[in-house]
Parts: C-alpha cells; structure tokens; sequence
C-alpha cells in the first residue's frame, strides 16, 4: 500500500508488485500515517548512519502533513531527526502551524530552535570578502553600499550581488586580475525596498516569451515535471522548456533529470503576482 502511494520506493526495494488491495479503505489516512512511521521506524533502526528528514516551508503544510509529522516526533524512532524551516514573516500569532511549532517542548520532543537573523555589516562583510576573494578591508566599501540596501536581508544580498555582476556593475578584470566594482553606480542605483518587489522588478527584465512561461509555471505550484511541459507545449503552442532552460541560467528556476523548479518561493511569488486573473 505504502509503494502504490509512493510510487519512488520501488527505487529502493524493486519490483514491488501491483496493490491489490480495495482503495476505498474508511481509515485509510489512518492506515497510511501508521504504515509511514513504520517505514521510518525500520530504516532508521537497520541503516548505520542516522537518518535525516528536512521538510521546507513549514508554514505551509497542511493539516495532514502536520498530522504525519506529530505523529513521527511522537513515535521517537531511534538516530532519526528531522530539520524544518519555517518563516514566521506575514504568519498570525494563532496559525495552527505555528502553534505546533511551538508546542513540541511541550509534547516531550527534543527540540533546537536556530533563528535566522538578517546579517550585520560585519557578517555581511565577510560573505562578500569570501565570495570576491578580496581581503575584508577591499571589500568593505561594496559591502557597507550592499547592506545599506539590502538591510542584510541574504536572499536579497545574494540576488542583489549576481545582478550587479549581470549589468556589468561588478566584474573581474585580468589587468587587475581581480575584482573591481562601480562605487558611484551602484550607490545611486535604486532596487525595491524589499525581497518581493526586487524579484517582481527583476522578472519584469525578462522578454515577453521567458516571462510568460515563468508565470505558466507558477501557476502549477513550486515544480512542474518535464512530461507535464511536454503537454502544454503542445496544448499552448509555447516553447516552454526553452523559456525554462534560460530561467535557469538566470537563477531564477532549478533543474533536475525530472523537473524545473523555482529557486525560491519568493520568485514563485512574484511570477505568480503578475499573471492576468483574467486569462
């Protein structure tokens, strides 16, 4: 049962076979919760190393998901751990979500709470030493602009650094064999004041073509498979995949064997935020 929902498990363990059991099931969400801990519960006791389960965006699951989860913190499998990032930005005090977050001290669950903080000028300082192989003493005038805009927000910095070197802002020279930056251009360019409006600004760079698909892609959430493509190209008669391949090369999308994949939410975000509701 547990292979026909996850389908990937035939990866590990081959061939299962064809589920013969009835599909309709009244407990089945029941049946499917206790069958996962139990898979979890086995690999963790037979593997040699821990295992490790990192579950993104917390703030979005629903109430299945988190269901699945309690249970698993609960059944307290051995040499398994699970990591979770969960952003409270926008968030309601009462969220559900965010009132179980903050409940598994009290459910007997060991818990380390790491929060990430905006980088000061000194950290900031650093990550751009480290990025442009440049002492932190040549770096800091880059870097005090950088955070002045940025407010030290990392998203923000490291989308902010890789376009400055897009339009030619900051660019290695072999004369110098270093890399050298425009102080004067890059202090009077103006950028959003925040994370969001930076990512739609930037998407608006886009041509009409990689845009459109950008924004065909969010509306099928974070990650769409190549066979799906495939399908609306013929569909919509639109070179998606090549729209997508560019996107990737811009930062914006992942790729794997399978899939594209937006880079962040906050892109998905801004794609979606300008498609027509109309269309």
């Amino acid at each position: 049962y547990l292979a026909k929902v996850i389908p990937n498990l035939s990866l590990f363990f081959g061939d299962i076979g064809e589920y013969n059991g009835h599909v309709e099931c009244v407990n089945a969400q029941k049946r499917l919760q206790y069958l996962l801990c139990r898979f979890v519960e086995t690999v963790s006791t037979s593997s040699k190393t821990p295992v490790a389960l990192f579950l993104d965006d917390l703030q979005w699951a629903d109430p299945a998901s988190i269901a699945v989860i309690r249970l698993l913190l609960l059944s307290k499998p051995s040499r398994f751990f699970i990591f979770g990032s969960y952003r409270d930005y926008g968030v309601n005090e009462d969220d559900d979500n965010r009132l179980f977050i903050e409940s598994l001290s009290d459910l007997g669950v060991s818990v380390e709470t790491i929060k990430m903080t905006l980088m000061d000028q000194g950290s900031l300082n650093d990550a751009v030493s480290d990025l442009l192989c440049l002492s932190p003493r040549l770096t800091r005038s880059l870097s005090d602009i950088v955070h002045h805009k940025t407010k030290g927000n990392p998203l923000f910095f490291s989308r902010l650094m890789a376009s400055l070197i897009t339009e030619g802002l900051l660019q290695f020279r072999l004369s110098c064999r270093r890399w050298v930056w425009d102080e004067e251009s890059i202090q009077s360019r103006k950028i959003p004041d925040d994370v969001a409006e930076f990512f739609t600004h930037a998407i608006g760079m886009l041509s009409p073509d990689h845009l459109n698909a950008l924004c065909t892609l969010s509306c099928f959430g974070a990650s769409i498979e190549i066979s799906v493509i495939k399908i609306l190209e013929e569909g919509l008669e639109l070179q998606l995949q090549k729209s997508f391949d560019e996107a990737v090369s811009e930062g914006f999308l992942d790729k794997t064997n399978r899939n594209y994949k937006f880079s962040h939410d906050r892109i998905q975000e801004a794609a979606y935020s300008r498609v027509d509701q109309d269309e």
